[in-house]
This record gives C-alpha cells, structure tokens and sequence, in this order.
C-alpha cells in the first residue's frame, strides 16, 4: 500500500467519524456528550490529523529522494 492510499484511506476514516460525530451530536447535548466529544473525539482528530500531516510530509522527502536519486 502506497502512502497516498493510506493517507486517503485516514481521511476517509476522519470524515467517516466526524460526519458520524456531527449526526450524533445533534441529539446527544448533555455533559456525558461534552465530556465524551473532549476525551474522545479531539483526541482522535488531532491524531488524525498529525497522522495525514507527518504522511504529507513524508509523501514529499520520498519524492524529493526519487528525484535526486533519478528513480521517477
């Protein structure tokens, strides 16, 4: 599996969460729900997010190194 089909596959994976989020949190409003969102879902997201960031970045250094080590 390539970097980009993991990359994508997380951001399938965090849109699928979030999305899923954003519908449950439309009718779970109390404190266990505030509390659940802080201790669980940002948590993940910002994972997610480092996660997709540090495969970005490691996408561009193995392009950087196939170019100048001329495998394209």
């Amino acid at each position: 599996m390539s970097l980009s089909d993991s990359k994508a596959r997380l951001v399938s994976a965090h849109r699928d969460l979030m999305h899923a989020w954003y519908r449950v949190s439309e009718v779970w409003r109390d404190d266990t729900a505030r509390t659940f969102r802080e201790r669980s879902i940002e948590p993940i997201d910002q994972q997610l997010r480092a996660a997709m960031n540090a495969l970005d970045a490691m996408e561009e250094t193995l392009r950087r190194v196939r170019s100048e080590c001329g495998d394209r």
